[in-house]
């Protein structure tokens, strides 16, 4: 195995977190300035397309990039190349043709839908493909192109509803985030361009093989955040839906600000170290880090989230302010769930993972089943089932690794 260069590596690690931060910053600038134009009905009627959308991509993904970037570099030949290549654009072909049957038949299907369901296809194409370059961990080039895609679409909105635009915003902004991240990704080098093949029986059955438990692990992942926001929209209506959606994006401010380092760089890290006992120590000394890190937030939203939301988005959204403490648990929990993701994907330890996506679910119908025996508001059920799936999905799987590992050496 290829040996990694850790300075490089931290200092990839480095660029990713800036450019996350000035994302995160420019992007919640022009969220002030959104909520101030915008209704709850239009971020509801939104979210609730978007969770549609991304759940049928969810579904129908192999995550081709996971096995890309996590595949020895003896094993990715060009026919496997060529293999991965092939399914990315199948699989998201295919998704795009059900999306539209699906909001043909829903009586959901006007321009701006449609438009969103090929931002997303154009987006998810690109985010397969670009496991090939991100396997050599060019993380200072990712990093200046992504944030300059990401902070431009934001100010792109804003420049947008001050000229009088209205909900089609949302939409337009995704669009130009699509094209634009493609286009950026071309001018470094980041996209890979093999030959499209008819894949074979034994194409398919190393891809079932291989994908099986990230399939699997990814329909849990993305499915349940989805299924959230469509029931706060089945059960409440576009209203709702938008109060939770506020609310659910300050609740992941924490997360996006790290997510390079526990996701792109840890989860590349994980795979190409081979001492499994420095890569245990590495992965402990993390989650003890994160924790600390993030208890401060949560507890500011237990504490302030009164005060906080009305004073940020105006005080049409304070409804959103109870949800974001219902919410606090899984600020918390789910960055740290997902660093055990990737160290679970890293390490080939799907099925311990799939344990924790069982307890993830069970710690998520809990709250729901209150709201239906009557003792909680389905806003707060719902929120709070967020916060209970991932604490107890994280408490679970941390649970079963380190029952199951050999306790690491000292480093």
């Amino acid at each position: 195995m290829k040996k990694i260069d850790l300075t490089e590596l931290k200092r990839g690690a480095g660029y990713l977190f800036v450019g996350q931060v000035s994302q995160a910053a420019i992007g919640f600038g022009s969220n002030l300035v959104l909520v101030r134009y915008l209704f709850p009905e239009d971020f509801g009627h939104f979210a609730l397309i978007m969770a549609g959308v991304a759940l049928i991509f969810a579904i129908m993904s192999f995550r081709i990039d996971a096995m890309i970037i996590r595949a020895p570099h003896a094993e990715l030949s060009q026919h496997a190349r060529n293999r991965y290549f092939s399914a990315a654009i199948y699989e998201t072909i295919i998704a795009s043709v059900l999306l539209v049957i699906m909001l043909k038949i829903n009586g959901q299907g006007g321009g701006w839908e449609y438009g969103l369901v090929l931002a997303l296809a154009v987006r998810h194409w690109a985010q397969q493909n670009k496991g090939f370059y991100e396997r050599t961990l060019p993380y200072r080039k990712l990093a200046i192109v992504e944030t300059s895609v990401a902070t431009s679409g934001s100010i792109l909105a804003v420049c947008l509803v001050w000229f009088g635009f209205g909900a089609e915003v949302l939409f337009l902004r995704e669009f130009y985030l699509s094209v634009c991240g493609v286009l950026g990704m071309w001018w470094i080098g980041g996209i890979t361009i093999c030959r499209l093949k008819i894949l074979s029986l034994d194409d398919m059955r190393t891809l079932f093989h291989d994908a099986k438990g990230l399939w699997i692990d990814g329909v849990l992942e993305n499915s349940f955040g989805r299924i959230v926001i469509l029931l706060v929209g089945e059960i409440g209506g576009e209203r709702l839906a938008g109060f939770f959606f506020q609310a659910q994006k300050l609740a992941l401010i924490p997360q996006q600000l790290i997510a390079p380092v526990i996701g792109r760089v840890a989860g590349n890290w994980f795979a190409r170290v081979d001492d499994g006992n420095w890569r245990q120590t590495g992965r402990n000394r993390l989650l003890v880090s994160l924790a600390a890190v993030l208890t401060v937030p949560a507890l500011i939203c237990i504490v302030s989230a009164d005060v906080i939301v009305p004073m940020l988005l105006g005080d049409r959204w304070s409804q959103s302010a109870n949800l974001l403490v219902g919410m606090s648990g899984f600020m918390m929990f789910i960055p740290l769930f997902e660093m055990l993701r990737n160290y679970c994907w890293a390490t080939k330890r799907v099925r311990w993972l799939l344990v924790g996506r069982v307890a993830q679910y069970t710690g998520g119908a809990a709250p729901i089943a209150f709201y239906f025996l009557g003792w909680i508001p389905v806003d707060m059920a719902l929120a709070l089932a967020l916060s209970s799936a991932y604490m107890l999905a994280f408490v679970a799987l941390l649970s079963i690794l380190l029952k199951t590992e050999n306790p690491p050496r000292k480093a």
